[in-house]
């Protein structure tokens, strides 16, 4: 984004200018943080949600596939079973060739055999390798008791429509089987080894009602497509759907000679119409869930972004009432979190710019007044010599000159506050006997103080007196002398003031007492401000311009101390200047 530069034209408002800021920044922030959050949390739940979707769908097509195989497997066995004993009954596969009816019939009754088979074991509490899961225990447990294989089978297989057959093709299934039923009433038991297998009944030729009911009809037979061939290869029967090209070929073996080969489709893809029609309601289950899991992800965004960041919109509409000039603008600064501290360091900026402020108000109000009291005295007592009034003499040059040296006190004492401020005000600091300062500048103010009838008193320990500290001698001059001008102006005719400089617990210190009048307690904390005077009137009257004890504390900061105001048991106020133990 190219940077545009703002010239500010004389007579060009400030309001004006802020605008122009403010319309810069909507532009900027058009594509906001909300949008940008919201669409963050929207991409990583779609994310989530799809690669969660797809990769349930792949292991419940790889599981599926896996279950119907092993299903198949199972049914499979039972057709080898039914093929090999119908061939031993009738001894070639003529009945079969150009029979397709009989080969259906023959497919339902080796899975109804399959069937029974998973019912029957079922009842001894375990599950075919094929049904078994993690985690399963009895299934008598999961399912309940079965008191027969009459009963309603479970896990959605139907009974078959026809009765069972004789126990003599149950024990021939066994024989052939993998799995057998070691319970002890159940009509379904394997046969002791030593019992001889007799031969099966061959399968009736096709009637009219075998045709209708099991025989020719438009639904193909349950399990995968099965297609029989003869020791040469040739078809023999098959349920329509020829296998692929390269597909497994079972050798059916009678009498230690195969006789034939079973070549089964897939189970790449299914066949079932039944396993077709649960694959795809699961499929549209999946895309149902993930279209209800991308509603959810987007109100979950929506309002995941609007709770985090509607601190930050209030901090952020806060920010530009207070570049606005509304400095009693506030956050609620209750969370324990990031955005807490936020708000809380905002209101404290808040707080620093509304005193500053009024600081600003306040100071060129006062200054504005004390330039004007000495400037209209000194318009005054010129328009009267102009006019004749006063004589020009030297009693009104004095008068003059007062003036004067006031305006320029106060304009050098601004002087250095402003430099104070910035940290240019210079301090050149050296081993000093402050003891010997002290002295000599209340030598030097003594006869004012006499003149106005207040006793002028020092006391300076031993250690004071003979130890040197590191200050700068004419800020430590101008301080005192500061400190003994105030007292000087508010302290009444025959008061007392007494300046004393002693050891501290944290170095040494300087403390200036003086008599009535007091100042009220509430006032003893503004003492140091600028142009913070008690009494106004008395003050101006005094000569005073509420700067001297401002520089105090500039001058006492500058050195690494502190400075404060307490009431006097003299009556008046006692000030005290404490510093760090810089000495030699």
């Amino acid at each position: 984004m190219q940077s545009e530069t703002i010239r500010i034209r004389p007579g060009r408002p400030f309001g004006t200018l802020l605008s122009h800021v403010r319309q810069q920044q909507r532009i900027d922030i058009r594509f906001g943080i909300t949008w940008k959050m919201f669409l963050a949390v929207l991409v990583a739940c779609l994310a989530i949600s799809l690669t969660m979707g797809y990769a349930l769908r792949v292991s419940f097509e790889n599981g599926f596939l896996h279950y119907v195989r092993e299903r198949n497997a199972g049914r499979i066995k039972a057709v080898m079973a039914k093929v090999t004993s119908e061939y031993a009954a009738h001894g070639n596969w003529n009945f079969l060739r150009d029979h397709p009816d009989v080969w259906v019939t023959l497919l339902d009754s080796a899975a109804h055999d399959a069937l029974r088979e998973e019912l029957a074991t079922a009842q001894t509490g375990k599950l075919p390798g094929w049904r078994t899961f993690p985690g399963s225990g009895s299934v008598q447990q999961l399912l309940g008791p079965l008191s027969g294989p009459s009963e309603s089978p479970h896990w959605g297989m139907r009974l078959p429509s026809a009765p069972p057959p004789n126990p003599d093709i149950a024990m021939e299934r066994d024989r052939v089987s993998a799995s057998g039923v070691v319970s002890g009433d159940n009509r379904y038991d394997r046969a002791p080894p030593s019992a001889a297998l007799p031969s099966l009944p061959s399968l009736p030729p096709p009637s009219a009602s075998s045709l209708h009911d099991g025989g020719a009809r438009d639904t193909p037979p349950e399990g995968p497509p099965v297609t029989l061939y003869d020791a040469r290869h040739e078809l023999v029967a098959s349920t329509g759907q020829l296998p692929p090209p390269g597909s497994a070929m079972r050798p059916v073996v009678y009498s230690g000679k195969v006789v034939g080969w079973l070549a089964v489709n897939g189970p790449d893809t299914l066949s079932d119409a039944a396993d077709i029609a649960f694959q795809a309601q699961q499929k549209r289950s999946t895309w149902q869930i993930a279209g209800v899991a991308v509603v959810l992800a987007a109100l979950v965004a929506l309002i995941l972004a609007r709770i985090v960041l509607a601190p930050v919109k209030r901090l952020m509409n806060a920010t530009h009432r207070l570049a606005g000039g509304d400095y009693t603008t506030r956050v609620p600064a209750g969370r324990r979190d990031e955005l807490g501290r936020l708000a809380g360091d905002f209101n404290v900026l808040a707080d620093s710019l509304q005193k500053a402020e009024r600081s600003r108000r306040d100071f060129i109000a006062d200054i504005s007044h004390e330039l004007r009291t000495p400037l209209a005295v000194l318009r005054g007592e010129l328009e009267a010599i102009e006019d004749g009034v006063h004589v020009f003499n030297r009693d009104s040059l004095t008068s003059l000159q007062t003036e004067v040296n006031m305006l320029n006190k106060l304009i050098e004492d601004l002087y250095e506050l402003s430099l104070s401020d910035v940290g240019a005000l210079s301090y050149r600091k050296a081993p000093t006997h402050v003891g010997q300062l002290a002295r000599a500048s209340i030598e030097a103010m003594r006869e004012s103080f006499k003149a106005k009838r207040i006793a002028l008193e020092l006391t300076c320990t031993p250690e004071i007196a003979d130890t040197t500290f590191a200050v700068d001698p004419a800020r430590f001059v101008q301080l005192l002398k500061n400190l003994l001008l105030n007292s000087l102006r508010y302290t009444d005719p025959d008061g007392q003031v007494h300046v004393a400089l002693s050891q501290s617990a944290s170095g040494w210190q300087l403390d200036v007492q003086d008599s009535l009048p007091g100042v009220p307690e509430a006032a003893l904390d503004h003492l140091f401000d600028r142009f913070y005077r008690v009494d106004e009137s008395r003050s101006r009257q005094n000569g005073g311009a509420g700067l001297g004890l401002s520089l105090c504390h500039a001058i006492v900061t500058a050195h690494g101390g502190t400075i404060g105001a307490t009431a006097s048991p003299l009556g008046g106020v006692w000030i005290t200047a404490r510093f760090p133990p810089e000495g030699d």
